[in-house]
């Protein structure tokens, strides 16, 4: 249950950059790679149950999922999670929940091959987690600060 630790994570990340600042947070929103297989109602759950008495007392975590995007470095093609959900699936189904994607989603170029050629010499581009947008009350104003 790696979303107490990803709800730490953001959480603390959140205190460091509002200290000093006068503002309260009222959302936060975290890009997650979607083959992290994150449980979100977990994930919130932590959050909520770990914000108390800080900056982020009232804060609402909203996650929006982030489509990864591989290139081979063999081939050189561009391919979609879509193109090889099957040997996510097929890692998922031989390791069960605690597969070692769901853990660490930069190992996805070891477990899947490029449906091209099939070289597992593949890259994976936005595989992490983000903290896209804070929204912030600030004098009674309610602002949004991209972070991306």
């Amino acid at each position: 249950m790696h979303e107490w630790s990803v709800a730490d994570a953001v959480i603390r990340t959140v205190i460091d950059w509002a200290d000093g600042k006068k503002i309260k947070v009222r959302k936060v929103v975290l890009g997650v790679p979607s083959f992290s297989f994150l449980d979100v109602e977990i994930l919130k759950e932590a959050f909520d149950m770990m914000k108390k008495d800080s900056v982020l007392d009232e804060a609402e975590l909203e996650v929006k999922f982030k489509e990864p995007k591989f290139k081979c470095k063999n081939c050189g093609k561009e391919f979609s999670l879509n193109e090889v959900k099957d040997q996510i699936d097929s890692v998922r189904s031989e390791f069960g929940e605690e597969y070692p994607m769901h853990f660490m989603p930069a190992l996805a170029p070891s477990f899947i091959k490029c449906p091209y050629c099939g070289s597992h010499d593949i890259a994976l581009e936005s595989q992490d987690m983000t903290i896209d947008e804070i929204q912030v009350e600030e004098n009674g104003t309610v602002k949004t600060v991209s972070q991306g």
